[in-house]
């Protein structure tokens, strides 16, 4: 047996990885989980008295026969020291050996995950002509999210709210499409009032409270709420508002629902799985989402396939 494949963000970066792919693989594994030949784990976490948390999450799946767990670690003091607030890896399982694949960088699957989540619950719920997107953060997710959903929505405006100008402006320099005009407003309420699709990402802090209310947004639009929802009052959600969620058991079993379960209309699953239909008196449409294993595993494979068709050799443990 060969070492495991190191795919780090220097080897990740060269592959040509596409969200729309990962949003596709996660739909197959969503209807393989309802046939019974998957499983997605809800997120194990423990807060330590120093104030740093610590999750793990694991996905399997027979068709195509892989598994991935991941491990994040997360410190809010990381600032202070001049190092990142979360981190994380993922190691990818040959299902039929039971035996690691791969390992991989979790902060690039984290992002590219992420986006291939919302964008999954986008092509549902987002108008498909949606040319206006809002973000409220101007981190990795914003810009996993812009490049995921120009793959499938004719992106031609970018509204962008950070805490600081100056992470709102580097978001916006970073953007390198023609066709595509950038504009960052002095409050938040401007890109919910100028969006088809926003996203938040905003992170969490100590105080943090609420700040946007979702009646700022057109009566057609799409929320993809990456931050758990932290940042909306939800309790001012219009009754014809439609609000979905990535997984119903895994949010029972959380200490803290995203939204309150008597507000929630379905879960991605069976948004995915058409368990009911959307109706077309629905308002605006939302998807409030704290992450799941099965997103990981989807973009696990995807990336470990691609570094295989460029020939990557890069192993764990290296010669020997």
């Amino acid at each position: 047996m060969s070492s495991p494949l190191l795919l780090d963000q220097k080897v990740l970066s060269t592959l040509a990885v596409s969200c729309r792919s990962i949003a596709d693989l996660i739909e197959v594994l969503l209807r393989a989980r309802y046939e019974g030949d998957a499983a997605s784990l809800p997120k194990l976490s423990f807060s330590s008295y120093s104030g740093n948390l610590f999750q793990a999450m694991m996905a399997v799946s027979e068709r195509p026969a892989y598994a991935t767990i991941k491990a994040v670690g997360l410190s809010p003091d990381n600032a202070k020291r001049g190092l990142p607030h979360i981190g994380s890896t993922v190691t990818l399982f040959d299902t039929a050996s039971a035996l690691p694949v791969a390992l991989i960088d979790g902060g690039w699957l984290t992002g590219v995950r992420t986006a291939a989540i919302t964008l999954l619950a986008a092509s549902r719920l987002a108008p498909p002509n949606s040319r206006r997107m809002g973000f409220i953060g101007a981190g990795v997710q914003a810009r996993s999210h812009l490049a995921a959903f120009r793959e499938m929505f004719p992106v031609e405006e970018v509204w962008i709210y950070s805490r600081t100008s100056e992470s709102s402006q580097r978001f916006a320099d970073q953007i390198d499409a023609p066709g595509i005009r950038t504009w960052i407003p002095n409050h938040p309420e401007e890109v919910l009032e100028n969006s088809d699709v926003v996203i938040s990402s905003v992170p969490d802090a100590e105080g943090f409270k609420p700040f946007l209310d979702p009646n700022r947004l057109p009566r057609s639009s799409f929320g993809g709420l990456v931050d758990c929802g932290r940042s909306w009052s939800l309790q001012k959600l219009d009754p014809n508002d439609w609000v979905c969620i990535d997984d119903r058991e895994q949010d029972r079993l959380s200490k803290a629902p995203l939204v309150e379960p008597s507000r929630v209309n379905q879960d991605i699953s069976e948004l995915v799985l058409n368990t009911f239909g959307v109706p077309e008196s629905a308002g605006r449409r939302f998807f409030v989402f704290r992450g799941m294993a099965i997103g990981d595993l989807a973009a696990a494979i995807i990336a470990y396939k691609a570094a295989l068709e460029v020939g990557v050799d890069h192993p764990v443990f290296g010669p020997g």
